[in-house]
């Protein structure tokens, strides 16, 4: 039986078990040539962008996973693209990112999560695939804080090695898909906290708290 519940596991592998769940994507019972995979569940002043491919990418069947081919051209358009968007007044601190990753031989072995926060520039994480194995990842993004307006993330294939250290050939296929522990999966999904912006006079009347506090220190 599958079991969507992974506070324990999030305790033991980031520390964080008080972390919410921002958006979470259901893989399970999806074909993986969908066009996009459905919204699980979903915080409070947060909606969740799609989870689908880039242009450059086509569907490729796959149980319980999204999954796609064309991954060899290696150009702006080949990617999974999945995030969020903040209600105005709000901000979210990420903490995790949760996956479940499986590329063929000639699927793309090296990848990256990337994010419009700085335009796609830079790796938030990186992880390999190895042959047809399955990798699970829990992303740290606990540097991405006080996100606001729409916010979304790409896995990138980062060269054109494939998973079995040859070259990443047309047919070849990545999944995105549930995180398996070893003994429970767990949607595809973002971990972190939402709160509410204070407003510019409450910050200035915190930070005049501070000050009066610190001359009475003195």
């Amino acid at each position: 039986m599958r079991n969507f519940t992974a506070a324990a596991v999030l305790a033991a592998v980031s520390g964080s078990a008080s972390a919410d769940v921002i958006t979470s994507y259901v893989s399970f019972g999806q074909p993986g040539d969908q066009g996009a995979t459905p919204v699980g569940t979903v915080a409070a002043n947060v909606s969740a962008l799609p989870l689908t491919r880039g242009a450059g990418l086509s569907g490729n069947a796959g149980g319980n996973s999204l999954n796609s081919a064309g991954w060899d051209s290696l150009d702006s358009t080949d990617y999974i693209t999945l995030g969020f968007e903040v209600a105005p007044g709000y901000q979210v601190d990420l903490d995790t990112f949760w996956m479940g990753t499986r590329s063929s031989g000639t699927g793309p072995g090296n990848l990256g999560v990337f994010s419009n926060v700085d335009g796609f520039t830079s790796p938030v994480f990186t992880f390999a695939q190895s042959g047809t194995s399955y990798t699970n990842s829990v992303a740290d993004m606990s540097a991405l804080t006080g996100l606001t307006g729409s916010v979304e993330f790409r896995i990138i294939a980062l060269n054109s090695v494939s998973a079995s250290g040859g070259s990443i050939s047309s047919t070849g296929t990545f999944r995105l898909g549930d995180h398996y522990d070893g003994a429970n999966y767990s949607e595809v999904r973002f971990e972190g906290s939402v709160s509410q912006i204070p407003a510019p006079a409450s910050a200035a009347l915190m930070g005049l708290g501070g000050l009066v506090a610190a001359r009475r220190r003195r």
